[in-house]
């Protein structure tokens, strides 16, 4: 089997000929060990995008300013006809951080309603299609995360603190909020789901801690099924980004129709073991990120964890170990021996 259908099989929680290695582009290393990594069978996962986003009737103002420690600062000005929203930007190498969301007080609202609704995405599959063959069957393309409305206003408009403040004081206008970003969503799912891609991701990078049970099957659940339902009837395999720990939300994960967990970090890196989360989530794929605290205790150590994974996963159908987080020092001294270890020992059925 070629990198490509390796991974394709493991996704439909099939067997494959072996397990199944992958790494994210921006984990490459861009030297001599990256032609290693790839002589090793190891599928380049290329992150990606199927649509351009425009704005409707909403300038979009950007300037950007180099810092000492050598990131940039980006500064997005949307000008609404209800006022001005600014949005800033940390960009790092591989890694881009809010430092101020749009919305700041409850007279951002307005604005923030008209910002989202704003938003058009016109298709932009010969984008995609190029980067899913940029190594021909040993890379694939991965759709941009699409997160609930719910999440994305947490994350990407408000911030943890003004959310919480609006959700006590101001619910009502908030949760209108989140249905103006629902039909938003709902674009972006459906176009995502015509598109040409093989699996998209719909959930992600939940902070149990944050979000509670409550909210989770209030706010989250609805639209999770409703994006799984969406991508399955076009034949599209549907995963989360679960790379926290997951034992509070496991239950919940479990009720869903989700298919693929994408970049589980399992203990002793997080709370919850590779046979706790085979246990917890039955038929669902499992695409591990190899803990990055791990890779610091060198080759034996690396060695060691890597082969209580293979016992947990027996008999390794449904499994993909990988990078998809950062490493220490980029992982230049700790990757080559993790994918050795598992291209040695990775024949299937184990």
């Amino acid at each position: 089997m070629t990198p490509r259908e390796r991974f394709l099989c493991a996704l439909k929680g099939d067997m494959p000929d072996r397990i199944p290695m992958v790494i994210w582009n921006n984990k490459l290393l861009g030297n001599d060990l990256d032609d290693q990594i790839f002589d090793l069978g190891v599928l380049q996962i290329s992150k990606s995008c199927v649509w351009r986003m425009h704005f409707n009737g909403v300038k979009v103002e950007s300037k950007e300013e180099n810092l000492e420690d050598g990131s940039i600062r980006k500064v997005k000005t949307f000008k609404t006809s209800a006022g001005d929203l600014e949005l800033k930007e940390r960009i790092l190498p591989n890694t881009v951080w809010i430092e101020e969301f749009p919305f700041k007080s409850k007279k951002d609202y307005d604005a923030l309603e008209i910002l989202i609704a704003s938003r058009n995405y016109e298709p932009d599959f010969v984008r995609f299609l190029n980067d899913d063959v940029i190594r021909g069957d040993q890379s694939l393309a991965r759709p941009t995360t699409i997160h609930s409305p719910m999440h994305e206003l947490i994350y990407e408009f408000m911030g943890l603190k003004n959310f919480s403040i609006e959700y006590t004081e101001n619910r009502e206008r908030l949760l209108h909020l989140e249905e103006v970003l629902k039909n938003d969503w709902l674009k972006r799912v459906n176009l995502t789901a015509q598109s040409p891609v093989k699996y998209a991701v719909i959930e992600g990078n939940t902070e149990f801690s944050v979000v509670g049970p409550d909210r989770f099957r209030q706010h989250y659940m609805p639209c999770i099924q409703e994006a799984c339902e969406i991508l399955h009837s076009h034949d599209v395999i549907a995963g989360a980004h679960l790379d926290g720990n997951n034992r509070l939300l496991a239950p919940l994960i479990a009720e869903t129709s989700i298919d693929l967990i994408e970049s589980f970090t399992p203990a002793p890196e997080t709370d919850f073991s590779i046979s706790e989360a085979r246990k917890a989530w039955p038929g669902k794929a499992l695409q591990i990120h190899f803990p990055s605290s791990v890779h610091l205790g060198g080759g034996e150590r690396i060695r060691k964890i890597a082969a209580d994974y293979l016992k947990q996963v027996s008999p390794g159908n449904g499994f993909v170990v990988g990078v998809s987080e950062d490493l220490p020092d980029r992982g230049v001294n700790s990757m080559i021996p993790m994918y050795e270890f598992f291209y040695r020992n990775g024949k299937l059925p184990l």
